[in-house]
């Protein structure tokens, strides 16, 4: 394998990806099944894609290592949503092998591939075949079984196989899921993956560097890769809430876009009062002691980069001792030094006090999307906001900001949306030294009332079981405007048609907005609860809101109906019935 990459070949081959499958991020989000206006998988996946070019654009190291590194750090922050999550670990995998070695054989690439597979099945809590991890997964194993037998084969040669393979392994999805095979489409992250795997193909062809031949042992492999494509080469499951320190996929965050987090909400004392950046040039750096030494001077420690280049930001109040340590390894350039006390009493518009405060001892953070619906979990003790919702799928970049924000030791998540619950728990992952606790809201209803049953004076091992308890309790639905036409077990739906839906299916289908809230209110009741509280969104009218409670009066009329402003865009009605 070369060791250097040519900068402007590296462009062109990201650039051509990146292209291709944005040719295709329509046709990928239409095959998702679900009508809702949800963050589709096309757009993750293409976001966690330019996630990787960004990245890629602020190196000056062309190595391939440095290259490989910063690719897999760019997916890994940059995920948004399920697919997004899973394939950034599909790609960490396959990257972190290749790197080990000097040279690319048929065995370094089947042990890539197996290392792809094992963390893409380890980032999902319940994998569910007839997605993208059954391609991965197929893939994996078509390489182990069509080069058994293989001394020599040509990278293009495998390459067109796999994608052959690929596109059959698509095309099975449809019968492997109940729900596809109903709507007659593929998985539309599988078909993402497909689209990669094109666009790298386009790519290697492009800039003339395909028509390299791969041998069996090049070099030396470990044991694991000959171990057989089903063999364990990594975590089962993700089923602990807290951290693990000592999980292999953690990395730090490097603070790019320090400026942004000004615009996170946050309420923290300030322990550490200097904010220290700057970046260090040397050469040898050894960036894991590093940044162990930098960790010990404070807080929010993040230190990233390679042997030659490094990007430090601490908190710290001996901004000295850092800047003298780093002085060891090389040369600094860029350096600034805020002291955060001033910068917060100058942006709250007061002078600095001298009283102190409690230092906390944890945190609660709620992924929210809607200025109301804000100030409901802010008023219920949440302390940081991370917008975002439907549509608006944060990346992990944004959760891990938000979790470095405060200087709590203990940070509890609460997603509020089926599709960022990966994402924080890759974000959970990555920051060091705190302790992060990902309760699974799926709803917006579902993380009020676990917020509700956060008790600050409880341990933390009774606070998760109340939470996890009362969000899976919850009973709630929403009401949208169908994003494209759709076939389920419910019926057949329009583009435009409302549906309501509750516990993620679609359980009601009408041309009415208020009809549709009506029914789906009629539909998962059981006339026994006391309570149903609105949360009205941004095309909520007025008059359908009064319509709305007219009805449910006629068919509940002990019912009380609370209605509150959420201000949510896409979903005119969210409520949670007790």
């Amino acid at each position: 394998m070369v060791n250097k990459i040519n900068d402007r070949d590296l462009k062109k081959v990201i650039d051509i990806i990146i292209e291709n499958f944005k040719e295709n991020e329509a046709k990928i989000n239409d095959m998702n099944v679900f009508p809702v206006p949800d963050g589709d998988t096309g757009t993750n996946m293409l976001l966690t894609l330019n996630s990787i070019r960004e990245e890629l654009s602020k190196i000056n190291d062309f190595s391939v290592k440095s290259v490989l590194e910063k690719a897999s750090f760019g997916a890994l922050m940059g995920a948004r949503g399920n697919s997004g999550v899973i394939l950034s670990q599909i790609l960490k995998g396959f990257f972190d092998i290749i790197i080990k070695y000097d040279s690319v054989s048929i065995e370094v690439i089947r042990e890539a591939l197996k290392s792809s597979r094992n963390l893409a099945y380890d980032s999902v809590q319940d994998p569910t075949e007839g997605t993208m991890l059954t391609a991965i997964k197929d893939i994996c194993e078509f390489v182990y079984d069509s080069t058994s037998d293989t001394d020599k084969i040509e990278l293009t040669e495998l390459l067109d196989k796999i994608i052959l393979e690929t596109e059959k392994s698509v095309e099975r999805t449809t019968f492997l899921l109940p729900v596809l095979k109903k709507a007659g489409v593929v998985d539309a992250g599988a078909q993402g993956i497909l689209d990669i795997l094109v666009g790298t193909k386009k790519a290697l062809t492009e800039i003339g560097s395909i028509n390299k031949k791969l041998e069996r042992s090049l070099i030396k492999v470990g044991e694991s890769a000959s171990s057989g494509p089903n063999s364990s080469g990594g975590k089962s499951g993700n089923k602990s809430k807290g951290n693990n320190p000592g999980d292999g996929s953690m990395m730090n965050l490097p603070d790019e876009e320090s400026d942004n987090l000004k615009k996170v909400k946050r309420n923290y004392e300030i322990k550490y009062t200097y904010c220290t950046e700057f970046i260090l040039k040397g050469s040898g750096i050894n960036i894991e002691r590093l940044r162990e030494r930098i960790e010990s001077f404070g807080d929010s420690a993040l230190v990233v980069g390679n042997e030659n280049l490094v990007k430090i930001h601490v908190h710290t109040n001996h901004p000295h001792k850092v800047l003298r340590r780093a002085l060891h390894e090389g040369t600094l350039h860029g350096i600034q030094i805020n002291n955060m006390e001033d910068q917060r009493t100058e942006a709250a518009g007061k002078e600095e006090t001298t009283s102190e405060k409690p230092e906390e001892r944890r945190t609660l953070i709620a992924i929210v999307n809607g200025e109301g619906l804000e100030g409901v979990f802010k008023s219920i003790g949440v302390d940081i906001i991370v917008s975002g919702g439907q549509s608006m799928n944060p990346s992990t970049y944004d959760i891990v900001k938000a979790i470095n924000s405060t200087e709590a030791s203990e940070v509890i998540i609460f997603p509020n949306n089926k599709n960022i619950i990966l994402t924080a728990n890759q974000a959970k992952k990555i920051v060091r030294k705190k302790s992060i606790y990902v309760i699974s809201t799926r709803s917006i209803p579902a993380g009020i009332s676990a917020v509700l049953r956060y008790n600050p004076d409880a341990g933390m091992e009774e606070n998760i079981s109340n939470m996890e308890e009362a969000a899976n309790k919850t009973k709630d639905g929403e009401v949208t405007r169908a994003v494209r036409d759709a076939n389920l077990m419910v019926g057949e739906i329009k583009r435009g048609e409302y549906i309501g839906l509750s516990n993620g299916k679609v359980r009601i289908i009408s041309d009415n907005v208020v009809d549709a809230a009506v029914d789906l209110i009629r539909d998962i009741s059981d006339s026994t609860e006391e309570v149903i509280t609105f949360y009205t969104g941004k095309d909520n009218k007025p008059e359908d809101i009064e319509s709305i409670k007219k009805k449910i009066k006629k068919y509940f009329p002990r019912l009380d109906i609370e209605v509150h402003k959420g201000e949510q865009p896409l979903y005119p009605y969210i409520f949670s019935i007790e």
